[in-house]
């Protein structure tokens, strides 16, 4: 059985989160930069938590952090063939 498609619409996020990450995503696409190592899975995880710490204004919240993530979701998505 496969896994069904990720729906990165429905992540809510940010506008200027999501726009950090998309300009991220284009350069590093351009750039030919490899598809992160993780899996979707794990990345996902790890967004998720960093989007926790965000919402409860936790003071170990990284902006950049959380883009970087954001970034590998797009990156690990198009590898997959998905639309961001």
């Amino acid at each position: 059985m496969t896994k069904p498609a990720l729906d990165l619409p429905a992540l809510r996020r940010p506008r200027l989160l999501v726009q950090a990450a998309r300009h991220g995503a284009a350069i590093l696409t351009r750039r030919g930069a490899p598809v992160p190592r993780m899996g979707l899975d794990r990345i996902l995880s790890e967004e998720l938590e960093m989007e926790v710490k965000r919402k409860d204004g936790e003071a170990d919240y990284s902006p950049r952090r959380h883009v970087d993530l954001l970034v590998a979701v797009m990156l690990a998505a198009q590898a997959a063939g998905q639309v961001i």
